[in-house]
This record gives C-alpha cells, structure tokens and sequence, in this order.
C-alpha cells in the first residue's frame, strides 16, 4: 500500500479538480448550506407586502392556467434535479405551469434582480444566496413567506428545521423560505490519522484537538503540514456562532439594523490568534478561498484534514470512487469549535423569494410551488440529487434518505449539524447590507495572519473598515 507522501500516488491537479466540481454533486449526495446577509439604517422594517392579506388559492379560481417563472443558479447535477422536480409538479396538477429560467450564479442573479426592479420584467419566484436577505429586505419587492404561513393552515413551518428558518427572519419575520441548505464539515483522511496514532474514528472537536492531532500529523505521519485552512471569513463567522457570539451589534442585525460590527472582541481575537499559531508553526497550510487547494492538498496526501463546505462532499466522494485516490479513507466530522461544538453552526446556502410585483394567482402559485419543493419527498428527491442538506425533519425519515445515510453515513453529518444548532441571533447569522464586503475584510485579516501579521492590528483595521461601509449603506437606504 502506498504511503500518503510517496512519489508515486498520483497527484489531483486544481484544473481537472475544478472541472470535477463543475460536474456538481451526484448519486447519492446530501450536503450542506451558506452564510450571511446584512443592511443597515435604524430599524428593520417588519413587512414589505402592501396589506390585504396573502391571496391564497388565487391560482386555484383563476381561470386557465397560470404560468410563473423562477430564477435559479443550479447548475449540472443539481439543475438535472431541479428540472425533474419541475416536471413532477407540472404534471400532477392542471392549474400552474413553472417555468425555470437559470442565471450564471448568485452574483448574476443578484444583478439581474437589482437591474430587473420598477420593471416588468422580475420574476415571480427567485432563488437568492443568504448574503443579499438584507438587500432583498430593502428592495421592498417581495412579500414575505410569513404572510403565505399565515394565510396556509396546511402548511406546518415546524416541520422545517428551526435553524434555518431563523435565518430568513429579522424583526421577526420571516422573509424567505430555506430550501438549499450546507454547513462547514470537517474533512479528513481516516488512514493518515491512523498512522499518525489518531483515533480514525474520532475528529478534532476543539481548538486544542485540532491544533494536537495537525501536530501529530506533522510529526508523526511526516506531511508537510497537518491541516489545510482555507482563508475565508466562513469560519470565523461559524466559530464566533459556536460561541454565541455576534458578528454584527443588535442582536447580528435582527433586532434592529447593524451599525457596527462585534468581532474584534476577546473571544475573536483568541480565534484569530489559534489561526495565526497555526500558520507561524506550519502545522496549518492557508490556502485562498476562491478554490479548492484544501481539498486537494488531502487528495494528494500533503495534509490530513481540512475543512470546507458539506456541499463538496458529493464531488469528493464522486473522485474517491473513481478509484484514482485509493488510499485516501475519507472521513467527515463537524466542525469543531474554540472550545467543543458549541451553540451549533449558521445555515447556508440561499432561500426563496415570493415577487411582489407579481399577480396575486402568480404570488399564490409561487407559493403553491415553494411548499411542493418543501414536501417530504421533492426534499428527498433534491437532497439526495443535489447534495443539499433536507431540511424538512419528515423528509430526513423518508426510506430514501435514511437509505442514503445508511449507504454513505458522512452525509448525515451536516444534516445533524444545523437541524441541532441552538436557535438564537448567534447561530441565525448576521445581517446587513455590506456583509460580502464584511466578509472579505476579514478574510484580509486571515491572509495577513498567514504571512505574520499582527492579529490586533489586523482585527481592528476590519472593524474599522466594516463599520464604515456599514455606516455608508445605512445611509444609502431610507
């Protein structure tokens, strides 16, 4: 059997890597979600639907058929599902027609919402990345799904994993409808660890095991490095989460609209301060957050554990069981925490949207189609299709899916991840307007601390830089 570091173990390139992950997941992948979103001002508005009531069953009375377009970003394996899913809905009633209309990607379809508005030519209901919940609040061009709710005694929203609803809802209402879902996992190589004289079976939890076992994995199974940590804000976001800890004051924007960030604090920066231990001691490897060197560097044997997406994890097991990396045994554990697995993780990924602008018969079909796509088993067939997490706890008991977690158990990780995260402003995220520019300050910080910075000075300048396009952003919007 070959060693992780020899020579002769073939070597995954980045391109042929991407061009994998661009096949999407497949088979029988359930993965995991996304982070934040944000905004500004004083208060966050509490509604965005112009009264009456939610139309309930307007579709039903109206005469003929009534045909609603959604904008989505699936691609690959993920779309083939979605398109099946379409299909399923359409022929089992005679009253709305769905038809899809894809966008490049979130960014795209964000865009072409923001350009679409005061015109006729939105759609009725749009997939939307959890980065823009504040922007899309702001726009004031949607009805919220708590009006749906409201109006749908069939529908049960306790069926639906607390977790992440509570992303959607700020001010107490909720604006969107969870539906592709990830969350951060721990991936590691089983026989690595059992060289090291690690427990294959038991992942880091903590700080200290993570920072113990990469040693071990350094020392003892002779990698360059133990660990590869990808310089992203995902994970500082989700370890301050663990703690209980905020990103953004009032309550992470859900109270009221954020006007200023809560990160360079104590606990940030003692997690800022593991990281940079972890470069300066090369038991950490950065790699940069627009590609997947982490990932690689375990299917080439330079790292034993890494952690990254649960979205992945369909494309990962794709490439194992092509049988190229045969001695890499892949094992999946969640994510661990500054001292253990904490209040639990944020959810990620994008909810979706029900268009103001739209009829009431295309309101109430986008809604009709919402609650299928949330139905025991469409969330099985999009889970098991699509690699996200189901998100509904009756389609997590469909023979289906426990069947997919009995074949692949790694899968059941994420899923168990966000449907135990506590339910509170910590673990729903934050939310303003400028998170993605949040987000990249302090992954700036990340990358100086790669290359020896100092995590005081790092930490405050991203405050300081946050705080002032969150105080810009407030000011943009009445």
């Amino acid at each position: 059997m070959e060693e992780p570091g020899d020579a002769v173990r073939g070597a995954l390139s980045r391109r042929r890597f991407l061009e994998l992950v661009g096949l999407g997941t497949a088979g029988v992948a359930l993965g995991a979600c996304s982070s934040g979103a944000s905004s500004s001002g004083s208060t966050v508005p509490t509604s965005t639907a112009s009264g009456g009531g939610f139309p309930l069953d307007a579709a039903k009375k109206a005469k003929g058929v009534t045909t609603i377009t959604m904008w989505h970003s699936m691609t690959a394996n993920n779309l083939v599902t979605l398109q099946s899913l379409v299909k399923t809905f359409n022929s089992s009633q005679s009253k709305i027609e769905v038809k899809l209309l894809a966008q490049a990607d979130y960014t795209d379809t964000f865009t072409a919402y923001r350009t679409a508005l005061g015109t006729k030519n939105l759609p009725d209901l749009v997939q939307m990345e959890t980065i823009n919940l504040q922007a899309m609040i702001d726009s004031r061009s949607i009805v919220p799904v708590e009006e749906a709710m409201a109006a749908d005694s069939s529908f049960d929203r306790a069926d639906v994993l607390a977790s992440a609803m509570a992303y959607f809802t700020v001010g107490g209402v909720q604006y969107a409808m969870p539906w592709n879902c990830s969350a951060q996992i721990m991936y590691y190589d089983k026989r690595l660890f059992a060289r090291a004289g690690l427990n294959p079976d038991t992942p880091p939890t903590t700080f200290q095991e993570y920072r113990d076992m990469s040693a071990a994995l350094k020392t003892k199974a002779g990698l360059p490095y133990g660990t590869a940590i990808k310089l992203t804000a995902s994970n500082f976001e989700d370890w301050i989460a663990k703690t209980g800890g905020l990103l953004l004051n009032h309550e992470n924007g859900r109270q009221q609209r954020a006007t200023a960030v809560a990160f360079d604090t104590p606990t940030g920066r003692q997690i800022m301060s593991f990281l940079a231990e972890m470069f300066h001691t090369k038991l950490a490897e950065a790699t940069l957050a627009t590609n997947f060197d982490n990932l690689l560097a375990i299917a080439n044997g330079s790292v034993g554990m890494t952690i990254e997406t649960s979205a992945a994890l369909g494309t990962v097991l794709k490439i194992l069981g092509g049988g190229q990396y045969h001695n890499v045994t892949l094992g999946v554990g969640p994510l661990p925490g500054l001292d253990g697995l904490g209040e639990g993780v944020p959810y990620g990924g994008a909810g979706l949207y029900i268009v103001k602008a739209s009829s009431p018969e295309r309101q109430d079909a986008a809604w009709q189609f919402t609650k299928f796509l949330l139905s025991p088993s469409a969330m099985a067939v999009w889970a098991i299709g699509s690699g996200y997490i189901p998100i509904t706890r009756s389609s997590a008991k469909t023979a289906a899916i426990q069947h997919a977690w009995s074949a692949t158990p790694q899968y059941k990780v994420a899923y168990e991840a966000i449907a135990n995260s506590a339910t509170n402003p910590a673990t729903a995220g934050a939310v303003a307007g400028p998170l993605s520019q949040i987000e990249t300050y302090l992954g700036d910080v990340l990358s100086q601390l790669s290359n020896g910075g100092s995590v005081r000075a790092a930490l405050a300048s991203a405050a300081t830089s946050s705080n002032q396009v969150i105080s810009s952003y407030n000011s943009s919007v009445s």
